[in-house]
């Protein structure tokens, strides 16, 4: 009895985040592995359960190495496991509990003792109570709990407990989707619509990726109600069937359109700060829609001149058969990354034609559009570079011509309204959640979203002398199998590290030509720079009439210099309950615009090698002096719209938190902590891969993939990936149903 309670307690001392565990041998388990050969991957194995054993498997998992214990007898504890035997004749039916070793111990209670094997307790965390007699230290009770609190029924239970039935178990689907962000989530509920058994893996423990919410509480507040700070991105013709936005018609394909709630509205304020603010030119405001009355606005800031420009090029390019219509007319649901997109596409070969020589114009660069229709003003010029920057983290001469053209159409037709969740931007991922997880009755059952599962490897292999993707491997070990394929949702760049991380047979020289070209092909590729963020919970006494959205830059500087321009977004204009009554949510954020080398050396080794870690950076005085330092922009120009906000800001009551580019690498998973690709050396714009990887049943989507960055763009490159894993007829049936629903043009 004494020593199986020490025993027992020493399995019992994994951290709850490891997976380290014991295993008899399966011959003599209960729980016998599979006849299939598996392979588990491991940071330490320990060979044997002796007392040496045990603390060397406890503490490697205290420094929370990954750890296994393999057993070839049925009990723990090598030559002091102990046995039991029973008697017929016994009263009560309870065993006889043998120690076949050593039961006489000394220095073992009280903190501070010198015995190996007390300090060994002491650092791994298990406690024992001890009866002290005449100098014998013997176990009588152990306080068991962590990741094996099962233990508590039965202190005797033998270490079958601990079995192969716990070794990273296989799962299989017809498709794991890594990445939770919009292009991942996009995917995920487009592949389980399509009836493919789906999982999507998210390393962060919320769903959304750059677009995720979070919340913060404040104990000053009366009603205790949470701070949801939330990303605050602008959304499209987004309400309403028959919308354009490829975002809004996978909702409709996957059926979860109408969960979320939109607040409609015209437009958004600009602030110049190149005028003071009591000047009439500091600040105009952008209004949706065919009326004048942006075209008012830009000869009230930059004179007749602009105005008439901007007029006349809006009219060129949104005329019929125009740029702006062409950019839209071949929707994302009809496409894929394969040669079927000739009979999925055949039904828009009359639209495609018409693009005709236009073609070449969108996919250029949208300053290309100005020379053609002879935009010379320095205004428009300079506000089309702040478009363009909006959408693509670069001017208007690196931005490819087609997300701006269809932008026009967003901002300027007739009717036209931007549109904000209510709830926020997570009540859009929630919705496309729902949408993989929904059941539709197919048999499948609905997909799986999986939190707090980082991939540490792709399982990668030669089939046919072709190298091949056929599943991952978990942090914990826990290994997915795909039958159709993965689709990967993390940008080129960390895709390139997490696939060098995967090659575990040298040999496999197919495999390992396959990953050097994705990682020639992301080191070809430029990224542009990184965020500063500020998120804000502040009283909103003496706040109305506030728009939702603004944006603050100066104009006569270049709209890609170093924190020029700043977005900001207050959504609880539109839904105050994202905030406890009285506060406001304020998101300020200096877009694609950070240098990433001024943070670079303050994480662990001095360099991003593709693969963030929670702790591989220090919050130093130098960090928190830099972090200060670089967010007094975004201050100044929360001062051009709230002048008293950082007096706001100190009031009890009101949340600070400052969010910078090691912050997003970190939560968000970017690479340098990057808003997204830019155009490789020599080139004017972008050339953005398709959904199809060099290797076999690896696919990728996102922001560096076609057709590149903004929530359309991220949606369509999901939607085109989902549809690449189904057979042409499913597409096409597909797209029948939403031509006839009026959600597909």
């Amino acid at each position: 009895m004494a020593m199986i309670t020490l025993i027992l307690l020493l399995l019992s001392s994994q951290p709850p985040l490891t997976s380290s565990f014991l295993t008899p041998a399966a011959r003599r388990s209960p729980h016998r592995l599979s006849a299939t050969t598996q392979e588990h991957e491991h940071d330490v194995i320990v060979i044997g359960s002796g007392i040496g054993g045990l603390c060397a498997a406890s503490l490697c998992a205290r420094h929370s190495l990954r750890t296994i214990c393999v057993e070839a007898h049925d009990t723990a504890g090598g030559v002091a496991h102990s046995f039991e035997r029973r008697s017929g004749n016994s009263g009560d039916g309870r065993p006889f509990v043998f120690d076949s070793g050593p039961s006489l111990l000394s220095g073992m209670s009280g903190r501070g003792s010198t015995n190996p094997l007390r300090q060994l307790m002491e650092a791994v965390g298990v406690a024992v109570k001890w009866d002290e007699r005449k100098g014998k230290h013997q176990p009588v009770e152990a306080a068991y709990g962590g990741s094996t609190s099962h233990l508590i029924t039965s202190p005797r239970q033998p270490a079958a407990a601990h079995t192969a039935s716990r070794l990273p178990q296989e799962h299989e689907h017809d498709v794991i989707v890594i990445g939770s962000g919009i292009g991942g989530l996009c995917a995920a509920s487009l592949c389980a619509r399509h009836s493919l058994r789906t999982i999507c893996v998210e390393a962060h423990d919320t769903a959304g990726g750059v677009a995720h919410s979070f919340e913060r509480r404040s104990g000053k507040v009366s009603d205790g109600r949470p701070l949801c700070l939330t990303a605050g991105q602008v959304c499209w013709r987004m309400s309403g069937r028959g919308s354009t936005n490829p975002l809004r018609q996978l909702m409709e394909a996957v059926g979860v359109a109408d969960e979320v709630d939109w607040a409609t509205y015209d437009g958004w304020m600009v602030y110049d700060t190149a005028y003071p603010p009591s000047d009439p030119r500091s600040s105009f405001r952008l209004t949706t829609g065919s009326s004048p009355a942006f075209e008012n606005a830009i000869q009230s800031k930059a004179g007749i001149t602009a105005r008439n420009e901007f007029a006349k090029f809006k009219s060129n390019m949104m005329s019929p058969g125009g740029l702006s219509e062409s950019s839209a007319l071949i929707p994302p649901m009809a496409l894929r990354g394969d040669f079927g997109a000739l009979f999925t596409m055949a039904g828009y070969l009359g639209k495609f034609l018409k693009i005709g020589l236009q073609g070449t114009l969108l996919t250029g660069s949208f300053t290309n559009c100005m020379n053609l229709y002879g935009v010379k003003d320095a205004f428009v010029k300079k506000w089309f570079d702040y478009l363009a920057f909006a959408l693509s983290g670069l001017d208007a001469a690196h931005t490819q011509a087609a997300p701006v053209a269809y932008t026009m159409i967003d901002l300027h037709s007739e009717g036209a309204v931007l549109d904000y969740p209510n709830g926020g931007m997570d009540s859009l991922i929630q919705a496309l959640v729902k949408g993989l997880e929904m059941d539709r009755g197919d048999g499948i059952g609905g997909g799986e979203l999986r939190l707090n599962s980082r991939v540490k490897r792709l399982v990668l292999e030669e089939v046919n002398n072709r190298p091949k993707c056929t599943g991952v491997v978990l942090e914990d070990g826990t290994v997915l199998r795909a039958k159709r394929g993965v689709i990967c949702n993390a940008p080129l760049w960390n895709m390139a590290k997490l696939l060098e991380d995967s090659i575990t047979n040298p040999l496999d020289l197919e495999v390992a030509a396959a990953v050097n070209d994705v990682r020639k092909q992301a080191d070809a590729m430029e990224m542009t720079g990184s965020f500063m963020h500020l998120h804000l919970g502040i009283p909103s006494d003496g706040l109305q009439g506030l728009d939702c959205h603004h944006s603050v830059l100066n104009f006569e500087d270049d709209v890609t210099a170093e924190q020029n321009l700043v977005i900001v977004s207050i959504p609880t204009i539109f839904d105050p309950t994202l905030a406890p009554e009285g506060y406001h949510v304020v998101h300020a954020y200096t877009a694609a615009s950070e240098d990433f080398a001024d943070w670079e050396s303050k994480i662990t080794g001095g360099y991003d090698n593709g693969k963030a870690e929670p702790n591989d950076y220090k919050r130093t005085k130098s960090y928190k002096e830099l972090k200060e330092k670089k967010a007094e922009a975004l201050w100044l120009a929360l001062e051009r719209i709230i002048p008293d906000i950082r007096e706001r800001a100190s009031r009890p009551g009101s949340v600070v938190e400052v969010g910078t580019p090691l912050t997003h690498r970190r939560y968000n998973r970017r690479f340098r902590g990057t808003y997204g690709p830019a155009p490789s050396e020599g080139k004017d714009v972008w050339e953005l891969p398709g959904p199809k990887t060099p290797i076999d049943g690896l696919l990728a989507c996102g922001d560096t993939t076609f057709p590149g960055i903004g929530l359309p763009g991220v949606a369509a490159s999901g939607t085109i990936a989902a549809n690449t894993l189904v057979g042409v007829d499913v597409q096409l049936e597909l797209m029948r149903e939403m031509k006839q629903s009026g959600s597909l043009q």
